[in-house]
């Protein structure tokens, strides 16, 4: 999909961009009955995918919480994952975001697939910049997170929540909160970062990506629904032709799972 000078410029404006029906739902279909099978591996359902996806999946990470970071890491290190990110096609639109015109100077880091059930707050993102994780490159304006939604989200399960034009502030300063058990390590930008801001939830659905400056101010949303889960896939693009441009090791680590068997 080639996008229009208008969508750049709004990008570049507001620190992000949504765009409605950019990709087939074919490969979102695909991926997740991928996903309905990985929880049928640990659960030992055999409901049908609407079950499993929400009702049985809650139970499950309720009753065994490190059961369900199982499925979270067979999930991200999972065949289809990597090819629901190539299937999908979207490069092309986070290369004219990034004002890259040769593709091989295009970059990946942390594909990701990340659920949400209702009331779970250990792994909600506090407000923070992307740029605070990810350093492969400096200014927000060579990098970004692609936010693809894989089923509605919208603001009562916990759909992100943007500041538009905080990315023009740059990198700030951040307050480091270390992972502790099963709740999530957390950079959170400073309270003054929203003052006098609008605070908007992104509202999209299957078919619709989010390209996100990775210095945009953003937080996640709680899901307060009572037996929805929310899903979404994320991939950081970034700009490799630079003279900063830092690529990440990653040191694998394997731990033990209290699964539910």
């Amino acid at each position: 999909m080639v996008l229009t000078s208008k969508q750049i410029e709004q990008y570049r404006r507001d620190g992000y961009l949504v765009v409605r029906d950019a990709i087939d739902i074919a490969p979102i279909n695909r991926l997740m009955a991928f996903v309905s099978h990985v929880i049928r591996l640990e659960s030992g359902s055999t409901e049908d995918d609407e079950a499993v996806l929400n009702r049985v999946l809650i139970e499950l990470k309720r009753a065994y919480p490190t059961s369900s970071s199982w499925i979270y890491q067979t999930l991200l290190t999972s065949w289809a994952l990597k090819r629901f990110f190539t299937d999908i096609a979207i490069e092309g639109m986070a290369m004219q975001l990034l004002g890259i015109e040769d593709d091989n100077n295009l970059g990946t880091v942390s594909p990701a697939f990340r659920f949400d059930i209702p009331g779970d707050q250990r792994n909600v993102r506090t407000w923070h910049q992307d740029s605070a994780y990810f350093l492969e490159n400096g200014p927000g304006s060579e990098h970004l997170v692609a936010w693809i939604p894989t089923n509605a989200a919208y603001k009562d399960n916990g759909s992100v929540l943007i500041a538009p034009g905080t990315h023009r502030n740059g990198r700030l300063g951040s307050t480091h909160i270390e992972a502790k058990g099963l709740a999530s390590e957390q950079y959170t930008a400073p309270e003054d970062a929203l003052a006098g801001r609008e605070i908007l939830h992104i509202d999209a659905g299957p078919g619709d990506v989010a390209f996100i400056d990775m210095d945009l101010v953003h937080s996640s949303g709680v899901n307060v629904t009572t037996d929805s889960v929310r899903y979404t896939a994320q991939i950081r693009f970034n700009t490799i032709n630079r003279a900063d441009y830092r690529p990440v090791q990653l040191k694998p680590i394997y731990p033990e799972y209290a699964r539910r068997g």
